[in-house]
């Protein structure tokens, strides 16, 4: 079978997470013939893992590269997305679905301006990403944006915030350049798997349109909860036109999808709420290695707290560096061990981080030790595995320290709570005192740790295998594509 792994600036650009995922999962189904498709900030970005043999070809879709064509697209399918989404209602979504789907299917009369590099044909090629006409490029979207402002302002629906001319010049690049992967056209394929919501699954829902080709998503975050907590600087009206487009593709997202497969409960909620309809989700969660991940049977000699990830603002690392002052209150030599990359754009944030340890007085007593080759080896750095963000979805550094048998401190975040049960601590998140008090009381008690530490292993075999996860896609992948035949 030949499937289409669809993300969003993650496998194999980036390492750890959702690309921990991704290659699981494209190694693990080696009857699979693999066809990934990246949504990609520009085309020079280069893959930083080397795929297996079983990927048939990789497709960059750059969304901030300069078109290199332009062709004034419909004008009455731009203006229908933008009054859809500016509304609440299924007639309003039926409309930004009609919108994005006009937009979507004349491309492939234009697919066959060739690449100039390689010249194959197409406008999407293997080698060289997105190369042809973008579906938005060249119309007046600002003007067809405030036209839908002011339309909606009149209906006496909810009000909007006022939207000037310059907001809308703001949010029309913005949206512009979101919809980019729309003009994706990927090899054939048996079925679009889309490992997110947003982005991705507008590539999936856009070769539906067009070939009749089964969408799979999954979700590991909530996309748009995502998109509501990173939405910015902005304006009033740049932030309710973005994260009103936003809303309406993912609800449309979960409406197109044949099948959705979030990692948790919590997730599926999210999905329920906006829309995705019960029947259509089955919950698989994220699963380790227990080969990879043997039980940790030393502790260090300083008592430490670890932590390991990338350095992101959705880690809330902050919180964690806070919460030391509060162990140390109670445990003074503790220590804190922060392994993990920063990600490109992340550089002042990873600067606060550090100059919050600065100001806190801990420079002696925080190490920040930059990538690991394995999320163990930060495990094996301390007694107490922590995790601290303000969003996750199924996070693979909880089930590995749980697998590595490490007690676990964690915030109530995503499907946390769920995953971890009664075998962690989980506190609520942004609270630096409550987490600080429940790693402090591990640190103290022996046995409580070893007890919890025991338990999350125990749990993470019974529940979070790799196998198990690799076996549950195989059979929705043989439903979909055999439903579709």
């Amino acid at each position: 079978m030949h499937v289409a792994l669809i993300n969003e600036g993650t496998y194999p650009y980036v390492l750890g997470g959702v690309s921990t995922w991704c290659d699981q999962l494209v190694r693990g189904l080696t009857d699979v013939s693999w066809h990934l498709v990246t949504v990609v900030g520009t085309a020079s970005m280069t893959p930083a893992l080397t795929v297996p043999d079983n990927v048939a070809s990789l497709t960059a879709v750059p969304i901030w590269d300069r078109p290199r064509a332009s062709r004034r697209r419909s004008i009455r399918a731009a203006a229908r997305m933008c009054a859809g989404m500016l509304g609440d209602s299924p007639e309003h979504l039926a409309v930004f679905r009609e919108g994005l789907r006009e937009l979507a299917l004349p491309k492939l009369a234009d697919l066959r301006s060739s690449c100039a590099r390689c010249r194959t044909g197409l406008a999407t090629c293997p080698r060289h990403g997105l190369i042809g006409r973008h579906p938005l490029y060249g119309l007046p979207l600002a003007e067809l944006l405030l036209e839908a402002w002011q339309a909606a302002g009149s209906t006496g629906a909810r009000p909007l915030p006022p939207l000037t001319l310059h907001d809308a010049d703001q949010a029309a690049v913005l949206i512009e350049h979101a919809v980019r992967p729309l003009a994706a056209v990927l090899p054939p394929v048996d079925l679009c798997h889309a490992n997110a919501n947003g982005l991705s699954s507008l590539v999936a829902m856009a070769t539906k349109w067009r070939f009749g080709v089964p969408f799979l998503m999954t979700e590991h975050g909530v996309y748009l909860r995502e998109r509501y907590l990173s939405v910015g600087d902005q304006s009033a009206g740049v932030k309710v036109a973005l994260l009103r487009f936003h809303r309406a593709l993912a609800r449309l997202a979960y409406a197109e999808a044949d099948l959705i497969t979030p990692v948790s409960g919590f997730n599926q909620r999210w999905e329920e709420r906006h829309g995705a309809d019960p029947e259509k989700i089955t919950v698989i969660p994220n699963g380790v290695d227990p080969d990879r991940f043997p039980p940790l049977t030393a502790e260090p000699a300083t008592p430490t707290i670890s932590w390991v990830g990338r350095i992101d603002p959705l880690k809330d690392l902050p919180t964690l560096i806070r919460a030391l002052t509060v162990v140390r209150g109670q445990v003074p030599d503790a220590r804190l061990h922060l392994a993990g990359p920063v990600p490109q754009g992340n550089a002042d944030y990873a600067r606060m981080c550090h100059d919050l340890v600065a100001e806190l007085g801990l420079t002696d007593a925080v190490t920040f030790a930059g990538p690991v080759s394995s999320s163990r080896e930060a495990f094996e750095a301390g007694h107490v595995a922590a995790l601290s963000s303000i969003s996750e979805g199924m996070p693979y550094t909880i089930v590995e320290a749980m697998m590595c048998e490490r007690a676990t401190v964690s915030t109530d975040v995503g499907g946390v709570a769920e995953m971890v049960g009664d075998a962690g601590v989980v506190v609520p998140p942004r609270d630096p005192v409550a987490f600080g008090n429940a790693c402090a009381e591990l640190l103290r008690d022996r046995k409580l740790r070893h007890d919890l530490a025991r338990r999350g292993r125990q749990r993470a075999l019974d529940r979070f295998t790799l196998q198990r996860c690799l076996d549950a896609y195989q059979e929705r992948y043989k439903l979909l594509i055999g439903s579709a035949s």
